[in-house]
């Protein structure tokens, strides 16, 4: 669950195998994680004091941060190699696809879900294949091996079944998020109906009381 939005639905649940086996890389995944979770449940249920834009800058402005400092970790060890330039290039890419959905002048239930999908897309795709990809072979690098060797072992690596379950997480957590986000709205409804009746009822019940109680006062001032 979220932690920062109580019994908050999360639309992008994190996983242990998530993990690229950096930490400051994972941490900064995580927090991209929730930043869209909280993102998703502020869209959903429309009583925050932040607006889903303030969020969404949020986001993007960590993702600047994180796309950043994982460039220059890769430069470390990657230098100029192909791999990290269309990493580069893909980082930017992201800043595009977003502020293109933000800025269309589409139906805003239809730019909600595509902007949802593609998010939760792209986190699942930058995690699972880009940055795994990319550590990988920083490691073995590191380990002594040439950038080419060791871009063709993570390659054959990372094919075959792995790649066919990449693509099936992909497919899901597209399918998954517009879903999830017309559960959240209907939680939300059903939370303020029972906060509605639940005010109407403590309303009646004080109005049936201070009624009796008039009526006890004039009972009282009859008798005497």
């Amino acid at each position: 669950m979220n932690n920062d939005v109580p019994n908050a639905f999360e639309i992008f649940p994190w996983n242990r195998n998530f993990e690229t086996g950096i930490d400051d890389i994972d941490q900064q995944h995580r927090v991209l994680v929730n930043i869209l979770n909280r993102l998703a449940w502020h869209f959903a249920s429309d009583t925050s004091e932040l607006t889903p834009d303030q969020i969404l800058d949020e986001l993007l402005t960590y993702a600047a941060f994180h796309f950043e400092y994982e460039e220059a970790l890769w430069n470390q060890t990657l230098g100029e190699a192909a791999m990290a330039r269309n990493h580069h290039d893909a980082h930017q890419m992201f800043f595009a696809q977003v502020e293109e959905l933000r800025n269309s002048r589409e139906p805003q239930e239809e730019v909600l879900t595509r902007l949802f999908d593609f998010l939760t897309r792209w986190l699942a795709f930058h995690i699972l294949e880009s940055d795994r990809r990319m550590a990988l072979t920083a490691k073995l690098v590191q380990d002594g091996l040439g950038i080419s060797e060791a871009r063709n072992r993570v390659d054959s690596e990372l094919s075959g079944s792995a790649s066919v379950l990449v693509n099936a997480l992909l497919e899901i957590y597209g399918k998954l998020s517009s879903s999830t986000i017309q559960l959240m709205r209907e939680k939300m409804a059903r939370l303020r109906a029972e906060d509605e009746l639940s005010r109407i009822q403590h309303e009646r019940l004080n109005q049936a009381l201070e009624e009796q109680a008039r009526e006890y006062q004039h009972h009282l001032e009859t008798l005497a």
